[in-house]
């Protein structure tokens, strides 16, 4: 009888995992949430530390067959860095609307694993600076309120049911654009992010 339990629960587990993967054409939506880890980078020591914000929004993922598959979507993505100048802690508070156009390749036996990378163009929503005095809108000073760079990220897939997946992933981000456009040096976006979602295939 175990014997039989264990072949049954095994063979479920097999189907399940077949099941899971996706194959060409098929199309699936995946809301997410996640920490932000962001920060900027520069030639310069500016004396920055990294500002904890945190991300969300949905994927769309069209599959060209079960390895590949290309990726966009809609993030709200918060940005900025945490100063600290005389004792006093400032922060840049800039928050994007994000959309990344990537490639996906899944891969590992199951093809539970994923690896994204590709452009990812940021519109900028708002920006702010929290000093000592207050708070203060900062956006007419950034050179653009476009960002773009190179998104990177590695996750993986939890099986759920026939159409429903969990997943968490790691995804990095270094920008292109200067922000400020100082004749000194430039200032770029960094980020890195932990996410979590659920892939749904409507």
């Amino acid at each position: 009888m175990k014997k039989l339990l264990l072949s049954a629960a095994v063979a479920v587990f097999f189907l399940t995992n077949v099941n899971a993967q996706s194959d060409s054409g098929d199309f699936t939506l995946a809301p997410q949430v996640g920490l932000n880890l962001s920060n900027y980078t520069s030639s310069e020591n500016l004396n920055n530390r990294i500002r904890t914000a945190f991300n969300f929004g949905v994927v769309g993922e069209y599959y060209l067959n079960d390895r590949w598959s290309l990726r966009s979507g809609l993030f709200y993505d918060s940005k900025g860095t945490k100063i600290k100048e005389s004792g006093e802690e400032y922060i840049d508070k800039l928050n994007y609307l994000a959309v990344p156009i990537h490639a996906n390749w899944h891969f590992g036996s199951k093809r539970n694993w994923f690896l994204n990378f590709g452009p990812t163009l940021g519109f900028l929503l708002s920006a702010k600076a929290d000093t000592p005095e207050g708070e203060f809108d900062v956006k007419d000073e950034l050179e653009s309120s476009f960002d773009i760079g190179l998104g990177v990220g590695i996750g993986y897939k939890f099986n759920v049911s026939e159409n429903t997946e969990l997943f968490i992933q790691y995804q990095g981000y270094n920008g292109f654009i200067d922000l400020f456009g100082l004749d000194e040096f430039s200032v770029f976006n960094a980020t890195s992010a932990f996410n979590v979602g659920v892939i749904f295939q409507p």
